[in-house]
């Protein structure tokens, strides 16, 4: 039986940019395309991944905060508290990730001119 000799996905990777370099302008910038949107995407996960941490900070404290409660007042107070910073918190991070991809956009949209 014969078998097919394995290639790394690094070396179909730099096989795959070869090719598109060798394909001249439109390769080239096809290749950039791809380079900058794997930047973009590294730098949103990158993003995501401290907002979920610092997220899953705030909600632990927040429930600590509640175990300590003494009266229903203060539950609602902490309750009331951790809603508005959550709401804030998302809104800021929404923001900041449109930023980036806007700005990805408007870069991709200089380079391939």
């Amino acid at each position: 039986m014969a078998t097919m000799p394995k290639m790394s996905a690094t070396s179909e990777m730099r096989r795959g940019s070869d090719a598109l370099t060798m394909a001249g302008d439109g390769g080239q910038a096809l290749a950039k395309s791809a380079e900058t949107w794997i930047a973009v995407a590294a730098e949103c996960h990158r993003e995501m991944i401290e907002f979920v941490s610092m997220r899953l900070g705030k909600d632990g404290e927040a429930a600590r905060d509640m175990l300590g409660c003494k009266s229903p007042t203060d539950a609602t107070a902490i309750q009331t508290r951790w809603i508005e910073e959550t709401l804030r918190d998302y809104g800021s991070e929404m923001t900041r990730l449109m930023a980036l991809c806007t700005r990805a956009m408007n870069e991709g949209g200089r380079s391939g001119r």
